[in-house]
């Protein structure tokens, strides 16, 4: 615990709270001119295309912020030389803990106002009903699991490359990525596409009378198996970060 206040004590004029929430005002304000003037059969479906929104949104959006938060974390040390001084003083470990941990309080934070400001925007436009909780408490825990991923990723690029640079391209890949297997699929085995995976509303256009028709997915068994491989990759992600950090030199 003393690492991890000391890890919110580095990054205290980093800005890091300042960044994730800029990206979180152009959410607001894509949803803003999205969502605006709905007309009736999209009140009567809102929550359900609110969902399906969201993921299509974070889809793209969430692997350069979780580069971004991971970079903010790691280049502190880079620019210091300070991996190896804070070693003598703290098992690699625990800083390497200390560091994952910090990032995942901030995407809890994150994604939870992230949650409460759209579904207060959803009750504003007058969609009809509530929110399901079931799915909209296991759409956040999925797409909790996949941000997560992406971001143990990208902290372990991050502490590897001295320039950051490379890891916030990669980021920026990882996005498009993202918005090509939005196009060719409806989930993926790769990290980037785990947010797209594990949406729980599918969308079908009706073209006689021009409406989009939102209904709940049933998964396949391939698309049931890309759901788990995300939990793989938070796993596959963590243990060779930590590999990799206990085991550097500087």
């Amino acid at each position: 615990m003393k690492t991890l206040q000391l890890e919110f004590y580095k990054i205290r004029r980093r800005n890091v709270w300042l960044s994730m929430f800029a990206m979180l005002g152009i959410q607001i304000l894509w949803g803003q001119w999205s969502m605006r003037n709905p007309k009736d059969w999209e009140l009567e479906s809102g929550w359900m295309s609110l969902l399906y929104s969201l993921t299509v949104l974070d889809g793209l959006m969430m692997p350069t912020i979780m580069s971004l938060l991971a970079s903010r974390l790691a280049d502190i040390e880079h620019k210091g030389n300070t991996y190896k001084q804070l070693k003598t003083l703290r098992s690699a470990a625990s800083l390497y803990h200390a560091k994952a941990l910090c990032g995942t309080v901030i995407l809890t934070v994150l994604l939870a106002s992230q949650a409460a400001v759209f579904i207060l925007y959803g009750y504003y436009l007058g969609y009809e009903g509530n929110p399901d909780p079931r799915y909209y408490l296991l759409a956040y825990g999925l797409k909790f699991a996949s941000c997560l991923s992406l971001f143990l990723l990208q902290l372990l690029l991050s502490m590897y490359f001295a320039n950051q640079m490379i890891p916030l391209v990669i980021g920026l890949g990882g996005s498009m990525v993202a918005l090509f297997v939005m196009f060719v699929s409806n989930y993926s085995f790769l990290p980037w596409g785990g947010i797209l995976s594990s949406s729980l509303v599918g969308m079908d256009w009706d073209q006689t009378s021009s409406i989009i028709i939102y209904f709940y997915r049933d998964y396949s068994k391939a698309e049931t198996a890309a759901v788990i491989c995300i939990f793989i990759w938070v796993f596959v992600f963590y243990a060779a970060g930590r590999r990799l950090f206990t085991r550097r030199e500087a």
